[in-house]
């Protein structure tokens, strides 16, 4: 056999239904095999991928996608679609700059119906797309695929209950890779499915109840029985007796490996009348034996050895000497909670991306994770707060925006000191537009009572969430990239003073002031160097810690000594702390602002983070020729002669 030599004849769903079935497990093994084999290489999401080969082959096998529609819930368990609907070679390029997304993408393909970054929406949309093709008289199928975790998010359950008001034909997909209902999945349950997906049986079942509905009397109370006998059986001998209390027909669980029955069940499935849940039971990591038993660690990876799944290249030295922010949090937390048993952490489903694994270890009754459920956490910090412990709230910036009513209604109003960490802020790099962490800033200066606080460096951030322990005045938030800092910051006698509000300040020139907002600090320090050695000009570094609580008075006399300023900003220009700040400085010093460096308010693709600022001209060479060509500056003589030491 020629390798993946099925898979080279698929450019579309098309192509794969012209495939007998009995190929569909070759395609499959060669699906997960190049899945392998190209990620090994390039690095992206990999473990829930190799989860769902065998569905996403049995979907766009009984589908007829486009015409169909087909959604994802998540969108990291997306690359086996993309390799069949046409994207195959272009998987190398995956979450790099002008390569294909790691999400769903409405602009690469009609097979994408939506760019999905956030879980739990994906019910909500095939509910509105069923009920858009009932509207206009179509006959298509509607499906989406949503994981378990995805399913513990509020909007799940509001769509699950909508969907079974409305009871319109279709199907959810519950893509199941946590073995919580793994003993259903035998002889007899395989057997029930039979009997409930028969068409057989559901035509008898139809007549049944129709019947009853004519005879006189009793026939209403021996519909309403039987029903109850039919539920209470079902509920007895499988786990879906939930779904159908909320007007979903249940089927499954069944083996998501095993792609000859799931295309049976799912051609059964597609005949019915009314929503339909099925159960698939899969497993992460699927086919490749380190990622199947670990596959948090695999869930999303960096070049390997495809051989024994070790990581790939020799470890650089320096990178010994740096930390990441997120391992800063993890580490100060554990400190404090050993110290005070009032502190406790919470995580929407980030244990890991937040840093918490050793606090976690350590003290796992500390640690609240709960789910994928945002807005239940952050009112749940606040009533954590309320009842007099100390919770630290570790959020990603992306998903601060679904928990906004909650931080505004139930913590902002209150004045309750919740603890925000917001991990991932600004630009997030490869995780692309959905991810991006360009809205924190102005959301949280939106929100009455709350105090923002952007570190640049591990030093601060470490020095922050301890002043944040003993803190009840209000709410307070900390925020942060994904990125790395130095080691040496975190030392005791390196830990700054953060309760002063006082901007911090590098040089002494005055032709020009650079005010930067938390890790844009060292732009500004390189920036201060290249136009001071290129240009002669002559700046000051003003670098705001305090977004808010912000020492006015001191940036005004800072900014009135200078003969301009700039702003660089890692934020949604509309949505910044520049826009903020120049609301309150006088008319006059405002009128020294030349430009805002920041993100203008369109879609951030993917791609590395020093990339996607330069793009943006977010770089101290853009800065710089801006300088140089801008009137002010332009054909100025300025006495300074840059020392060669200092060039």
């Amino acid at each position: 056999m020629n390798q993946y030599s099925l898979l080279k004849t698929i450019e579309s769903p098309r192509d794969l239904r012209k495939l007998r079935e009995d190929q569909l497990p070759q395609v499959c093994t060669e699906l997960r095999e190049y899945i392998i084999d190209t990620l090994s290489a390039v690095g992206g999401h990999f473990a829930s991928n190799l989860g769902v080969v065998e569905l996403t082959v049995a979907l766009h096998y009984v589908l007829e996608t486009p015409e169909d529609k087909l959604i994802w819930d998540v969108g990291h368990q997306i690359y086996p679609h993309k390799i069949l609907t046409g994207r195959r070679e272009r998987l190398k390029s995956v979450r790099r700059k002008g390569g294909l997304s790691g999400f769903p993408k409405r602009d690469e393909s009609e097979y994408d119906l939506y760019n999905t970054g956030h879980a739990g929406t994906s019910i909500s949309q095939v509910l509105g797309e069923a009920m858009a093709r009932d509207v206009l008289g179509k006959e298509h199928n509607c499906a989406c695929v949503i994981g378990d975790a995805s399913m513990a998010a509020g909007m799940a359950f509001e769509a699950l209950n909508h969907g079974g008001d409305v009871g319109t034909d279709c199907l959810v997909v519950l893509n199941d890779n946590d073995m919580s209902i793994s003993h259903n999945v035998g002889a007899l349950n395989q057997y029930l499915n039979s009997i409930i997906t028969s068409s057989i049986w559901n035509r008898w079942r139809k007549l049944w109840y129709t019947l009853l509905m004519w005879v006189p009397v009793i026939g209403p109370a021996i519909r309403s029985f039987s029903r109850r006998l039919e539920k209470s059986f079902k509920d007895l001998l499988t786990p879906g007796g939930f779904f159908a209390d909320l007007g979903f027909r249940y089927v499954g669980p069944v083996d998501g490996h095993n792609v000859r029955d799931l295309v049976k069940t799912l051609r059964k499935v597609v005949a019915m009348k009314g929503p339909i849940l099925l159960h698939a039971y899969t497993q992460k990591g699927k086919g490749y034996e380190p990622a199947e038993n670990n596959p948090i660690r695999y869930h999303s990876v960096s070049v390997f050895n495809r051989e024994d799944g070790t990581f790939a290249g020799t470890k650089d030295p320096a990178a010994a000497e740096r930390i990441s922010f997120s391992e800063v949090v993890g580490q100060t937390l554990l400190e404090l909670a050993e110290k005070n048993e009032k502190v406790v952490a919470i995580t929407p489903a980030m244990i890991e991306g937040s840093g918490l694994r050793p606090l976690y270890n350590k003290m796992p009754e500390r640690v609240y994770d709960v789910g994928i459920a945002e807005q239940h956490s952050m009112a749940f910090a606040g009533g954590l707060a309320s009842g007099g412990v100390v919770p630290y709230l570790c959020i990603y910036s992306t998903f601060l925006n679904r928990a906004l009513d909650q931080l505004i209604e139930d913590v902002a109003l209150m004045n309750f000191p919740v603890r925000m960490i917001v991990d991932r802020a600004g630009c997030v790099g490869p995780d692309g537009e959905t991810h991006q962490g360009l809205y924190d800033i102005g959301m949280l200066l939106s929100c009455p009572n709350v105090e923002v606080y952007a570190p640049a460096t591990g030093g601060e951030l470490k020095a922050m969430l301890q002043h944040m322990e003993s803190y009840e005045e209000h709410p307070i938030a900390v925020r942060f990239p994904k990125a790395t800092c130095e080691r040496r910051s975190l030392a005791p006698e390196n830990l700054p003073d953060v309760s002063s509000i006082k901007p911090v300040l590098s040089g002494q020139g005055k032709d020009l002031a650079i005010i930067t907002v938390g890790v844009m600090w060292d732009m500004g320090l390189a920036l201060e160097k290249e136009i001071r050695n290129s240009h002669g000009i002559l700046s000051t570094v003003v670098g705001l810690r305090w977004i808010r609580p912000l020492d006015l008075e001191a940036l005004t006399e800072t900014l009135g000594d200078c003969e301009h300023f700039i702003i660089i900003e890692d934020s949604y220009i509309h949505s910044s702390a520049a826009a903020y700040i120049q609301q309150l400085l006088p008319a006059a010093i405002n009128g020294r602002h030349l430009k805002t460096f920041a993100f203008p308010e369109e879609s951030i693709d993917h791609g590395g983070r020093d990339e996607i600022l330069a793009d943006h001209g977010i770089s101290v060479p853009a800065i710089s020729e801006y300088l140089r060509e801008h009137p002010a500056y332009s054909g100025k003589v300025f006495s300074y002669t840059a020392n060669p030491s200092e060039v």
